[in-house]
């Protein structure tokens, strides 16, 4: 009895490194998906600028790393430690490495959807300061949680003092995705020209948008709201592993779509940055490609010119002066001008 009684107190493993473990495997399909894009956007492009492949590059690297970092966070906890219960009392530094990690991933996609916005946007450049100044505010809470992680070194000790911080965090990312969700969506309607078939593919567009910007912003809401109400818990940590590569794949599958969007028909909106190409929705001349017939133009029918030459022959042998034959083989030839 005195020996249970000097024992510390385990969490319980469902709701703490339970909900890591689900959320590794989950980041670890998603992982999959986004190398499988990655190989499909340097097959697809490349002609793409070099910063444009440098920066997928990364977004890969990062993604692999934390994938790395969550398979470790899982084999340490629960093979290398699960008869050490002591051991789940205190943070590893790849879960802390985790959180910055992250960080990275949603700061490189939100800087790809801020300049599509600015360029999309007519070059607005206080949206682009608002939407700069939220992603240096999100950074900045995933370096502080990253920092104060290795500072206090449990769980307990991190709760009491900085569980704020994530919270603030994760609100932000939130905050982030409506306003870049929203955005695009305005100006993307703004483009619309009253085409029937530029139209629908704007509205692929739109609908595509809304998606990818509403399932990163419920991750990250969600998440949000467990680091909230349940602190002490880890399932916030599980849903941000996944929230992670959702970022990843997002920007990655709009590269991707510009073959689709081409094979469409959307030639009129390629570009070798972002998929997207900047129209004045005022100009009244139609600048993409439709499939109206164009008008006959009725006139008087063309005139066919035919000119006849006929050789004679004298088969009888009879001498006949050149200028008779001459004579004789014009009357035979269309006056210039006449209609067959």
């Amino acid at each position: 009895m005195s020996l249970s009684l000097g024992l510390p107190q385990v969490p319980s493993l469902d709701n703490t490194f339970g909900a890591v473990l689900i959320g590794t495997i989950l980041g670890s399909i998603l992982y999959g998906l986004t190398s499988h894009q990655s190989y499909r956007y340097y097959r697809l492009y490349p002609t793409d600028p070099l910063l444009l492949k440098l920066m997928v590059f990364v977004i890969w690297c990062l993604d692999t790393f934390h994938t790395i970092l969550s398979m470790h966070v899982c084999y340490y906890y629960l093979i290398t430690n699960y008869f050490d219960p002591e051991k789940l009392l205190v943070g590893i530094w790849s879960m802390r490495l985790t959180i910055i990690t992250t960080g990275a991933v949603i700061a490189i996609t939100h800087i790809f959807f801020a300049r599509r916005i600015f360029l999309i946007g007519n070059r607005n450049i206080y949206l682009l300061i608002l939407m700069g100044l939220l992603l240096v505010t999100e950074t900045c809470f995933c370096l502080a949680a990253t920092v104060e992680t290795f500072v206090a070194v449990t769980f307990e000790r991190y709760t009491e003092h900085y569980k704020w911080i994530i919270p603030c965090s994760l609100g932000t990312a939130v905050i982030i995705d409506a306003v870049t969700t929203s955005t695009l969506t305005y100006y993307l309607h703004k483009c619309r020209t009253g085409f029937k078939r530029t139209d629908s593919l704007i509205d692929i567009l739109i609908v595509y948008t809304i998606n990818t910007g509403l399932l990163t912003g419920l991750l990250n809401l969600a998440a949000m709201l467990a680091a909230t109400f349940s602190p002490k818990t880890l399932i916030y940590y599980g849903i941000d592993i996944a929230s992670s590569k959702m970022y990843a794949n997002s920007l990655l599958a709009v590269l991707n779509a510009r073959r689709s969007l081409l094979d469409r028909g959307l030639e009129g909106f390629e570009t070798g940055s972002f998929g997207l190409k900047v129209y004045d929705p005022n100009e009244k001349e139609d600048k993409f490609p439709t499939m109206a017939p164009q008008a006959q133009a009725y006139g008087p029918p063309p005139v066919i010119d035919v000119r006849v030459t006929t050789m004679f022959q004298d088969l009888e042998g009879s001498e006949q002066d050149p200028s008779d034959r001459s004579e004789k083989a014009d009357s035979m030839i269309p006056q210039h001008g006449s209609r067959i």
